[in-house]
Parts: C-alpha cells; sequence; structure tokens
C-alpha cells in the first residue's frame, strides 16, 4: 500500500504537484474529491462542506459556537456511530432512505465525514491526498508519505493574481486569510502546528525547486 498526502500553502504550486504526482504514479488524486463525497453523503449542497473545508476559527468564536450550537444539527449525520478499523459505517442510510434533503452541514459532521473519508481512501491505498489534515488523520497508518509544498509569500501572491486573474492586493489578503485558516484548522481541531516540520517526510520550496523537479521528486518516494 502506498499513499501520498500533500499539505501545501495557496499559491505554492502544491495542488498542481500532487495532480501530477498522481498521475504519474496512477494514483487517484484526492482533493475536490473529498468535498463532493462529504456533499453527497450528509446530502448538503457542496458549496456548504466548501464554508467548512479546512477553515478554523478564533478561540473565542470557537468556544462560543461550541457552547451555543450543537454539534450535529438538524440533517446532519449523528456522531455517536461505530470505529471499525479504519473509517465508519452509514448503515442507517441504506436502511432508512436518504433523509430530507438539509441545507446546512455542522461543524462536527464536517470532521466525521472528512476523518472517514481520508481514512477510507489511506486504507485503499494507492492515493495523493490533498490537504484536510490527512498528514494527521494518517499519522500513524504504515506506508504514507507525508509532503509539504511552501514558497515565498510575493511569488504565491504574484501566482494567484496570474492565475485568478486579480491584482496582487487581492491576491496577498486571500492568502493571508487561507494561512490564517489553515493555522487555526490545525490547531482547534488536532491541537498540532501546521508549520511544525516533524509532521512531513519532505518539504518542498517551489521558490526554491522547479515544479517538475518536485514531482518527481516526490514520485521517486514511492519507488
Amino acid at each position: 500500500m502506498s499513499v501520498i498526502t500533500i499539505a501545501h500553502q495557496l499559491g505554492s504550486s502544491g495542488d498542481w504537484i500532487a495532480e501530477q504526482v498522481a498521475q504519474k504514479l496512477g494514483y487517484q488524486c484526492v482533493d475536490r474529491r473529498l468535498v463532493e463525497e462529504m456533499a453527497a453523503l450528509a446530502d448538503v449542497p457542496v458549496e456548504e462542506v466548501e464554508k467548512l473545508d479546512e477553515k478554523g476559527e478564533g478561540r473565542i468564536a470557537l468556544f462560543l459556537k461550541r457552547l451555543l450550537v450543537p454539534e450535529a444539527g438538524a440533517g446532519g449525520l449523528p456522531l455517536a456511530v461505530g470505529f471499525p478499523e479504519f473509517g465508519m459505517e452509514f448503515p442507517y442510510l441504506l436502511e432508512r432512505g436518504r433523509p430530507e434533503k438539509s441545507t446546512y452541514m455542522d461543524r462536527g459532521t464536517y470532521q466525521l465525514l472528512i476523518t472517514t473519508l481520508v481514512q477510507e481512501f489511506g486504507a485503499t491505498g494507492k492515493a495523493v491526498i490533498v490537504g484536510r489534515a490527512s498528514q494527521l488523520i494518517l499519522a500513524d497508518l504504515p506506508g504514507v508519505f507525508h509532503c509539504r509544498v511552501v514558497a515565498p509569500f510575493k511569488l504565491r501572491c504574484e501566482r494567484l493574481a496570474r492565475v485568478r486573474q486579480m491584482d496582487l492586493e487581492s491576491a496577498a489578503r486571500l492568502v493571508e486569510q487561507h494561512d490564517r485558516w489553515r493555522k487555526l484548522y490545525l490547531e482547534n481541531y488536532y491541537s498540532a502546528n501546521w508549520d511544525d516540520p516533524l509532521l512531513y517526510h519532505l518539504t518542498i520550496n517551489t521558490g526554491k525547486m522547479e515544479l517538475e523537479t518536485a514531482v518527481e521528486l516526490i514520485a521517486r518516494q514511492m519507488g
């Protein structure tokens, strides 16, 4: 079994690298698919999942939300389910049929589903899993290679502005926002530091290394 997790900064080209590594190895690239599968399982619009996807909150906001909002809201999946060796099972979806479509996903449902799906892809093998705290969810699973892709802030902003056709100032605000979200997400829900080098086998700086070289370097680890 071989699995690669790739954590990446926005604008570092880590998503492109993940796609190329998967194509080179004949693996499936698991990125947007996680969002779509969570939406299908919870029977909510994809946009609802995207509101929570890898987004952290400040400690005060997080505390108040946990205090005032139940972790499993109407239409969400219950949290009291069994854990097999990898992932969870949802037999009630088959036995009772799909529930009435909900337009809301709560944080508890998101965390349950993202953990389940990442574990299932990890158990299946031959996958490149992008983000979603997969370096932590699969930290103790044998045969998993954890990679982090970074780049200088200025370069990331320039890349994002070019790809999304926006001005540099707007790109900088977006990059800063995503950095903050990812940092808070890992702190709040995994008590981990995204910048901790011990979480990864390899860190690649695409400001110092050509993207194609990065693809070759990661793919070589599976040889």
